[in-house]
């Protein structure tokens, strides 16, 4: 869409150089700038966007946003870059989200699940072509899908992607929305219809600090939303949000939640569950494993609910909905072979527990002697002192655990692992750097009825590493093992 000179002035909220007409595109990679577009030089973590400015405007940049002057340039000098990138990003797609009925969920685990399983319901009751879905695994505009880059994109990537879902004849859009999609504003300017909490534990204190600041970001969200909002009463933080954010309803165990959860129980591979809510009582069972799933099944069918949802479309779509990617996916070709082997996104030690307790619960129901085998490690660059809990967790729930290489980013693989190792039990826990040579030797080890869960990288397709990036994606990594014997 194509800005003129008053449209970017009044969306910047400063004088832009007259010489500055119109504004058709805004990006901040200076490698995606095109001719008549904007470009905004962001103060990032590791470089400084106005060093690339000469390469945009090279590629014909008709206007440079930057918080401080650049010579030779036609510079609209702003406070704060992010802001103007969000601002101008939701200006140029022609304010999408206001097109849409976007459904925003947060909170430090179970936004990826819970952001499936509302988009299943809303596929059912809708049709999936009139769906959309941006998640940490994938983007789904309709029939179409793609890999997500990160959790919440950027603001152009967010805003340009919601409206290719316009342009494609899609209706409800799930938006999974990080503490640092709100953090960096990169879902700034997006009009939320509904929106979800699903609980708040130790992650990103490297951006936020403190928990105090991560809950605060993870609540701008709610102050957002105009329409239902949902919170996880079971949780702390969630019962604190449900108490300052005037309207919020309530899901989970706790008597007295608007949408109760009673009579949880496996049955074969799935779980079943009642759903008291104001209307009355939902029968529900899901495929999915695992007490944490039943609180984003619970969610997410709270949220749908409150927004006109048919009671009956929502028990069918639940019952019907598939595996999510990464998310304590059980791997085909494992099964085929009568072994259990679990991939999940469990990076921090309170995901860990929860995805150690559901196999422990597996490995129970498949025999007495089953064992839990465990692959795991953390990330470089970011937050260690839950490294050592980490360990804690695995020597507590599994049998035996194998400490591997997660995303050591700048760091030595050897020195994480064996800041991991420093919580847990040497008697049962091997290093293995190599990740999938860790899998092997999980794998060589499991005997029938054993579960073996790798976790950490779930989804992702990439590890990152001191020498450079490496394709590697879990799932697919274990088939080609099991595979190669036979």
């Amino acid at each position: 869409m194509l800005l003129d000179h008053a449209a970017v002035t009044e969306a910047l909220g400063v004088a832009i150089p007259e010489s500055v007409t119109s504004v058709s595109a805004v990006t901040h990679d200076s490698r995606d700038v095109v001719p008549g577009g904007a470009f905004v030089a962001i103060p990032g973590f590791l470089a400084d966007g106005v060093d690339f400015v000469p390469q945009a405007m090279e590629r014909g940049a008709a206007l440079v946003i930057a918080e401080r002057d650049v010579p030779g340039a036609p510079v609209a000098v702003v406070p704060d870059a992010r802001r103007a990138l969000a601002r101008l990003a939701v200006e140029v797609t022609g304010r999408p989200s206001e097109k849409l009925t976007v459904y925003g969920i947060t909170g430090t685990n179970g936004k990826t699940t819970s952001s499936y399983v509302l988009h299943a319901i809303l596929s059912a009751a809708y049709g999936a072509e009139h769906t959309g879905l941006m998640t940490t695994a994938e983007i789904v505009v309709g029939a179409e899908r793609e890999a997500a880059v990160r959790t919440t994109g950027e603001a152009p990537l967010v805003q340009g992607t919601l409206s290719r879902m316009v342009e494609a004849g899609v209706q409800h859009v799930v938006l999974e929305t990080s503490s640092h999609g709100i953090h960096l504003d990169r879902v700034l300017g997006t009009r939320y219809a509904a929106a979800l909490f699903t609980n708040l534990t130790r992650d990103h204190i490297d951006l936020h600090g403190t928990m105090e600041d991560y809950y605060l970001t993870k609540r701008k969200l709610f102050e957002w939303c105009k329409g239902p909002r949902l919170s996880n009463v079971d949780d702390g933080y969630g019962r604190r949000l449900a108490e300052e954010i005037p309207g919020t309803l309530t899901f989970g165990l706790a008597e007295g939640a608007d949408y109760r959860i009673v009579n949880e129980r496996v049955e074969g591979a799935g779980t079943t569950f009642e759903l008291h809510t104001p209307s009355g009582a939902l029968d529900l069972r899901t495929p999915l494993l695992g007490d944490y799933n039943v609180h984003n099944v619970a969610g997410a069918s709270a949220i749908a609910l409150e927004m006109g949802m048919d009671t009956d479309v929502l028990v069918r779509a639940v019952e019907a909905m598939g595996q999510v990617p990464g998310r304590f996916e059980r791997v085909p070709a494992a099964l085929e072979r009568g072994l259990e082997v679990v991939v999940d996104y469990a990076h921090t030690d309170i995901g860990l527990e929860a995805v150690l307790d559901v196999a422990r619960e597996v490995a129970g129901s498949r025999s007495a002697n089953a064992r839990v085998i465990c692959v795991y490690g953390a990330a470089g660059d970011r937050d260690k002192a839950k490294r050592p809990l980490m360990g804690q967790v695995a020597s507590r729930l599994a049998d035996i655990g194998i400490i591997t290489t997660d995303d050591a980013y700048s760091e030595d693989p050897q020195a994480i692992a064996d800041e991991v190792a420093t919580g847990a039990d040497l008697s049962r826990t091997a290093i293995v750097l190599d990740r999938r040579k860790a899998i092997e030797h999980a794998l060589a080890q499991a005997g029938p009825g054993d579960v073996v869960v790798v976790a950490g990288k779930g989804h992702e397709r990439v590890q990152h590493l001191p020498d450079g990036d490496v394709e590697f994606h879990d799932a697919t990594v274990v088939t080609e093992i099991l595979v190669a014997r036979g």
